[in-house]
C-alpha cells in the first residue's frame, strides 16, 4: 500500500512539473516580444481657406504574444503611442496625433485565442486583415478591433468569420461602435458581422471574397482576383478585376443608398521594371464608402481614392526596383490617376475632373552590407499632388516615415 502511495505521489509531482514546463515555455521560452519604432513627417497644403495638416510624431507599439500551451492556448498585449515633436496648433488634422495635436497611448491589443483542429478562435481586442475592414497602417499606429472571430482553412481556403462591436481609429485612445466609426448617429451602436475566405483553385490564380453587415447602417460585399502568367523574354503579367457592392441597411441611418463598382488592372513586370495600367468606374446612385480601412479599389492615391458617385478613373504607374541594377533594398514608384464624369448624387450636378500624381520612394537596409542592426530600417518618402482640372487650386501632400521594428526577444 506505501509502495503504491509513492508511486502515485511521485506521478503527480512529475505531472505537476510537466504542467509547471509547458506553462513556463508557453509564457517566457516560446513567447516573442517585439518593438515597433516609428517617426513620421506628415505634411498637406490644402486649398484655401481649408487649413493645412502637418506635424511630426515618435512613436509606434510594443508587443508581447505568448507561446501555445498545449498547442490549445495562446494570448497577446500591445500597448501604441504616438508623441509630438512638431505639432503646429494651427495645422491639426494629419492623423498621426490627436485632433488638438496631442499625444496620444493607448492598450489596442490584449487577446486570447484558442486553437482547435487547426482552426482558431480569438476573442478581446485584436487585428483583422480584410479587404475592407484592416489595420489602416497609414500613420503612426494602426486600427484594432474588438469582438470574436474564427479563423483558419478548410479544404485548401483561409477563412475569417467574425462579429466586431468596437474599432480603435489610428489616432484613437478609446474603442467606438462599428456603427460610429461609419458615422451613425449616437443613437445607433451596431456591432459589424464579418466573413472573409480567400483560395487558389488554380496555381497561380488567387480569388478573395469578403462581406460585411452593420444593422441600420450598410452592408458592403468585395470581391477580386488575381492571375499571374509568365509572357515572353521573362516578362510576366499580372491581371486583376475587382467589384464592390454596398448598399444602406435596417433604419438607413446614413440616408438610403446602393451603389456598385468595377475594375481591372494589368501590371507587366520584366527585369526591375513594373509598369500598370488601371481603369474603375463608381455607379451614380452614390459615392462609395471606406470607414473601415484605406480604400481596396485599384486607384486608391495619397490624397484622393477617385470613387465619387458616377466616377471613372484610370491609372497609370511604373515602378523600379534598383535591385536589378545592383542596389537591393531601393524602389522608386509613380502613379497617375485622373478621374472624371464625377457628379453629386443628390443634385445629379457635375463635379470638376482631377488627376493626381504620386511618387513613393523606399529604401530597405536589409542588404547584408549594411550593419546588423540597421537591418531592420525601412525609409520611405512619399508625396502626391493633386489638380483639379481648369485651373483651381491644388492639394499637395508630402510624407516621411522611418520604421525600426526588431525582436525584443
Amino acid at each position: 500500500m506505501s509502495l503504491a502511495l509513492a508511486f502515485s505521489g511521485t506521478a503527480s509531482s512529475a505531472l505537476a512539473a510537466d504542467e509547471g514546463s509547458a506553462l513556463e515555455n508557453m509564457l517566457v521560452r516560446d513567447s516573442k516580444v517585439e518593438l515597433q519604432l516609428r517617426t513620421y513627417f506628415f505634411d498637406k497644403l490644402n486649398p484655401a481657406p481649408k487649413n493645412p495638416n502637418q506635424a511630426w510624431a515618435l512613436g509606434g507599439w510594443l508587443g508581447y504574444e505568448s507561446g501555445w500551451l498545449g498547442d490549445v492556448l495562446s494570448f497577446g498585449l500591445t500597448g501604441y503611442t504616438s508623441q509630438p515633436l512638431w505639432a503646429p496648433a494651427d495645422a491639426p488634422g494629419s492623423n498621426l496625433l490627436t485632433a488638438t495635436q496631442g499625444g496620444y497611448s493607448v492598450l489596442g491589443l490584449a487577446y486570447g485565442a484558442l486553437k482547435l483542429f487547426d482552426q482558431t478562435l480569438t476573442g478581446g481586442r485584436f487585428e483583422v486583415n480584410q479587404p475592407e475592414v484592416n489595420l489602416f497602417d497609414n500613420r503612426m499606429t494602426p486600427q484594432t478591433f474588438q469582438g470574436g472571430a474564427l479563423t483558419g482553412k478548410l479544404v485548401g481556403v483561409d477563412y475569417f468569420a467574425g462579429y466586431l462591436s468596437d474599432v480603435k481609429q489610428r489616432n484613437a485612445t478609446t474603442f467606438i461602435s462599428m456603427a460610429q466609426a461609419a458615422g451613425a448617429p449616437s443613437d445607433v451602436s451596431s456591432g459589424m458581422w464579418l466573413v472573409g475566405f480567400r483560395g487558389e483553385p488554380v496555381k497561380d490564380l488567387i480569388l478573395r471574397l469578403s462581406s460585411y453587415h452593420v444593422p441600420d447602417v450598410l452592408n458592403s460585399t468585395y470581391a477580386d482576383a488575381a492571375w499571374t502568367t509568365a509572357v515572353a523574354d521573362g516578362m510576366k503579367l499580372r491581371l486583376g478585376a475587382q467589384t464592390i457592392y454596398q448598399r444602406s441597411t435596417g433604419s438607413n441611418s446614413l440616408g438610403v443608398f446602393s451603389v456598385g463598382y468595377g475594375g481591372v488592372k494589368a501590371d507587366l513586370t520584366s527585369g526591375g521594371l513594373t509598369a500598370t495600367l488601371g481603369y474603375n468606374q463608381t455607379g451614380r446612385n452614390s459615392s462609395l464608402r471606406s470607414p473601415y480601412s484605406s480604400w481596396a479599389g485599384y486607384t486608391s492615391m495619397l490624397i484622393q481614392d477617385f470613387y465619387s458617385a458616377g466616377q471613372k478613373a484610370f491609372l497609370f504607374g511604373a515602378a523600379y526596383d534598383f535591385k536589378a541594377a545592383g542596389a537591393p533594398g531601393l524602389m522608386l514608384a509613380g502613379n497617375i490617376a485622373t478621374g472624371f464624369d464625377a457628379i453629386n448624387p443628390a443634385t445629379g450636378a457635375a463635379v470638376a475632373n482631377s488627376t493626381e500624381y504620386d511618387i513613393d520612394l523606399n529604401y530597405r537596409f536589409s542588404d547584408k552590407s549594411w550593419p546588423k542592426w540597421a537591418q531592420p530600417l525601412w525609409l520611405r518618402m512619399r508625396a502626391g499632388v493633386l489638380v483639379p482640372a481648369g485651373g483651381g487650386a491644388r492639394t499637395e501632400n508630402y510624407r516621411i516615415i522611418l520604421n525600426y521594428p526588431f525582436e525584443l526577444k
